[in-house]
């Protein structure tokens, strides 16, 4: 989040400062502040709120900022969300997991995804498809919830103890009653982790789909992805869930060593 002016390098006549104030506001929305209003933003950037407004009104004019219904609060609009994912589908990891993930979904018939968390969803990075009888409408940059997919829930698992009580409270807190459904089915399978080292979800995204995944994480635990298959329950029985966690092993020890030394 920012947290300081960004100010006109001395000097610089191309620097176009309305357009780094503009970038300051969308900056400061993040994984802890999804919302804000114009005071919040006026407070964090320290710019007065008027000038804040005049920005706001015209980020929500493009599209950039879009008013959360029933509140007044701002949240990022669905081109700023387009921008991020465009840079994550062509990061140097994506390309370098591209050839082995379609090897993974040719080979299965099912599909293959590399998830980044945002909030409480998890954002795929980069996917490959091996059939187009699953969900061809996830694609890159679509989100899937971290509390009911096989990519959610495979970052959860990697997680440190302390930072995965904290995700697990704020889910349970986000999801309500539905919580009491989703909290026995994920606790089992993470039960189930640590003996197989993937993840196993049998329909709790999709009720015809069963998906298997693993957790990717830096060398020194500072990023962590997580990288999911999933096909049609018939196709995509115990016996291959099995075969597929394991192939979705060796490609994250893979992929790990990488985290330390690409950009996302």
């Amino acid at each position: 989040m920012s947290n300081q002016r960004q100010r006109k390098p001395e000097g610089d006549r191309l620097f176009i400062s309305s357009l780094a104030k503009g970038l300051e506001v969308l900056q400061c929305f993040g994984p802890g502040t999804p919302e804000l209003s114009v005071s919040d933003i006026s407070r964090i950037t320290r710019m007065p709120q008027p000038t804040v407004w005049r920005i706001c009104h015209t980020l929500i004019k493009l599209g950039y900022l879009t008013n959360a219904q029933g509140r007044q609060t701002l949240r990022p609009g669905i081109p700023v969300l387009t921008l991020g994912y465009a840079a994550l589908s062509s990061s140097p990891l994506g390309e370098l997991a591209l050839a082995d993930m379609q090897a993974i979904a040719s080979k299965h018939s099912g599909a293959v995804s590399l998830g980044a968390r945002n909030g409480l969803d998890m954002v795929y990075v980069q996917r490959c498809q091996g059939s187009a009888i699953i969900l061809a409408d996830l694609r890159v940059g679509s989100r899937v919830p971290i509390a009911t997919s096989a990519t959610g829930w495979a970052y959860i698992a990697g997680l440190g103890a302390n930072d995965r009580m904290a995700l697990l409270s704020e889910l349970g807190e986000a999801l309500g009653k539905q919580w009491a459904s989703v909290a026995p089915k994920l606790t089992a399978a993470l039960q189930e982790f640590d003996e197989l080292g993937y993840i196993v979800n049998i329909g709790s995204l999709h009720s015809r789909i069963n998906s298997v995944a693993v957790p990717v994480k830096s060398p020194e635990s500072a990023t962590l992805l997580s990288l999911s298959s999933g096909g049609i329950n018939e196709v995509f029985t115990p016996d291959v869930l099995s075969q597929v966690g394991s192939e979705l092993k060796q490609l994250a020890a893979k992929l790990s060593p990488l985290l330390g030394r690409v950009s996302l």
